[in-house]
């Protein structure tokens, strides 16, 4: 790549996303930036991939044209931190957040990462106050239905769906599970960690071949041995559940027409497993059969046959 690569990609990222500047200190050739902008129905999703050193907008100025969009941000890879306002925010890989384009942003990636950006009119957030905004708290039902949601999209598993006819469809349906996501509690103290709460986060990040007990026990700044001992408490093991949790959600989309194009090492390295060998001798382990045969066998079921 070439200094225009950087040029075009802040053009691109403006034309998207708004006024935002990027800043990348080394020789541009080793600059890596992506953007592409999606409709899914009328809602535009913005997947962005990039080793930028910082990416910032100015807050809005009084009498200048408002800023017409909020973000709901999923950190897909890598890490960074996101100065919003008064806040600052560490995302890591599974972290949602939603910001509003109206404040001042800066995002410091921590190397080369990649996010998705769901796209909200401000308009219909206009009641929301600024503290509801930063990252989110899944641990409810709409949480869990949210989270699910904004990664079914970022998985590109719903662009080959979309059609005229869905309008607002999706906007509509993010806006209604953020309603109560943003009157969930924002964290609990470490001492009085439940084990939902720590649910909440394995299933946030599940798709990570990072997660492990040590990352989970950084995240949330306790133990891990405090961690072991939830889940023992209650007769289960840490490991197994997240192990459990991985096969659960690829069994899922095995049996989904939706997920037919997508190949099985794809949704194996989706879920978290190394390596399509990994994947397939854990999910025969689990299933009883392979995930191929696992696939074929409710495709059968799903079209009548024996």
């Amino acid at each position: 790549m070439t200094a225009q690569a950087l040029v075009k990609w802040n053009h691109d990222v403006q034309a998207i996303c708004g006024r935002f500047e990027t800043r990348y200190e080394h020789h541009p050739a080793l600059f890596i930036g992506e953007m592409q902008r999606v409709l899914l129905g009328t809602t535009a999703v913005a997947f962005i991939r990039s080793n930028a050193h910082s990416i910032a907008k100015p807050a809005r100025v009084r009498g200048q044209a408002t800023d017409p969009h909020c973000f709901l941000v999923l950190q897909q890879q890598g890490q960074m931190t996101i100065e919003a306002g008064e806040q600052v925010l560490d995302m890591r890989e599974g972290d949602l957040a939603l910001l509003d384009s109206a404040t001042a942003l800066r995002m410091t990636p921590r190397g080369l990462f990649s996010h998705v950006s769901i796209h909200l009119p401000r308009a219909a957030l206009r009641h929301v106050g600024p503290s509801a905004y930063g990252k989110l708290m899944t641990t409810g039902l709409c949480g869990q239905l949210l989270s699910n949601l904004v990664r079914q999209v970022a998985g590109d598993q719903l662009r080959h769906w979309s059609c005229a006819a869905d309008g607002q469809g999706l906007q509509n349906a993010v806006l209604a599970l953020l309603e109560p996501v943003l009157n969930y509690p924002r964290a609990e103290q470490p001492g009085n960690l439940q084990r939902r709460e720590i649910e909440a986060l394995i299933q946030q990040k599940l798709s990570s071949t990072r997660l492990s007990p040590a990352h989970l026990a950084d995240e949330l700044r306790v133990s891990v041995r405090h961690l072991y001992r939830l889940f023992d408490a209650e007769g289960d093991s840490l490991c197994r559940y997240i192990h459990r949790q991985r096969l659960l959600k690829a069994a899922t989309d095995l049996r989904d027409p939706a997920c037919a194009h997508r190949s099985i090492t794809d949704i194996g390295i989706a879920w978290g497993f190394a390596d399509s060998a990994h994947f397939s001798k854990a999910f025969k382990k689990y299933a009883g059969h392979s995930p191929r045969d696992y696939r074929t066998l409710h495709r059968r079921q799903g079209q009548g046959g024996h």
